[in-house]
């Protein structure tokens, strides 16, 4: 792996799809895709009509998987219960606590062909960066350029810096990211500009984002600020000027949540997935034994068990324990 210093590292696992950039061998970007099962970005699909949303501008649509979308805008005429082929614009959301939020959709031609989503290693493929396959059973390359780092950071929404630290927080209207550090304001607003146009990267943050600096009264030390954050951006966005409050608003299209998004819907689910990993590494023989907090057994489900099995050539058993903590599983 030594001469593999840029691109994409991907790793197929049970229930989940891990990837990591590199370059120059550093930790550039991280995604996650899991198998829920819902439509993805740039899915075509037939939808049922099932209630307007907005009169006359949106509606709710019933996709084929059962799921709910937000379709806009609202074809003129269309009836409840009418069939109506529409595009998946936004995947859904899992928001924090649990909260589902739906998909967003537009209608497409009625001739326009029925399709998938490309899923996430279609997008590396068609990303333009070299792509190397890793695997779950073997060697956890991943986890050698930094991977529990930077999942530690979307789990807990801290960024530590030099002289500083960025608190990101996931609220339903927007992405908000709070600066701290004792450092002079101008000095810390210039280091976390950097800081945070790296991180937006880093875990696919997109949509409707706020970002607050300290308060800087002078302008041309707010033009600054905002020089190095477009220094080290390298998303596509649009943003304002950083204003005599600190404050700068960023936006950008969103098609699907991002790594801390899908890493804070659900802990248990994090646990559940994190420990099918560990066990698929476990050189073990024999029965497994996989003892786990009671919710992270409820999330084991019987398909990730079976496959872990195939993948092992192992019984699997699955004892729930409340004694140990939720990310204090074992395998053995």
């Amino acid at each position: 792996m030594a001469d593999f210093a840029d691109g994409w590292l991907y790793e197929a696992g049970i229930g989940e799809n891990r990837a990591l950039r590199l370059g120059n061998s550093a930790l550039v970007q991280i995604r996650v895709e899991r198998a829920d099962g819902s439509a993805r970005a740039g899915a075509v699909v037939d939808a049922k009509f099932t209630r307007q949303w907005v009169a006359g501008k949106s509606g709710i649509v019933v996709l084929p998987d059962g799921q709910e979308a937000l379709l806009q805008p609202l074809p003129k005429g269309l009836t409840e219960g009418a069939i109506c082929r529409v595009e998946i614009v936004r995947a859904a959301m899992i928001e924090r606590g649990g909260q589902a939020k739906r998909a967003k959709a537009r209608p497409a031609d009625k001739d326009a062909p029925l399709r998938d989503g490309p899923g996430l290693l279609a997008e590396l493929e068609a990303s333009g960066y070299p792509l190397k396959h890793v695997h779950a059973h073997g060697e956890d390359f991943l986890a050698q350029h930094g991977w529990h780092e930077a999942i530690e950071q979307a789990e807990s929404g801290r960024i530590d810096f030099e002289g500083g630290s960025l608190l990101i927080a996931l609220t339903p209207a927007m992405t908000v990211i709070d600066i701290d550090g004792p450092l002079a304001p101008l000095e810390l607003a210039k280091r976390a500009a950097k800081e945070i146009a790296l991180a937006l990267v880093r875990f696919d943050i997109s949509g409707n984002i706020g970002l607050d600096f300290p308060t800087l009264e002078a302008k041309a030390e707010r033009a600054a600020v905002t020089a190095v954050f477009d220094e080290y951006m390298a998303a596509n966005c649009e943003h304002t000027a950083i204003n005599g409050f600190g404050f700068m608003q960023i936006v950008s299209r969103k098609v699907r949540p991002s790594v801390l998004e899908i890493m804070q819907a659900n802990r248990s689910v994090n646990a559940a997935l994190k420990l099918l990993r560990q066990a698929e590494r476990d050189r073990g023989t024999g029965t497994m034994r996989m003892e786990v907090h009671p919710a992270v057994a409820t999330k084991l489900k019987a398909e990730w068990l079976e496959e872990l099995a195939r993948r092992t050539g192992r019984v699997i058993e699955v004892e729930a324990k409340g004694s140990i903590s939720i990310n204090g599983g074992m395998t053995g």
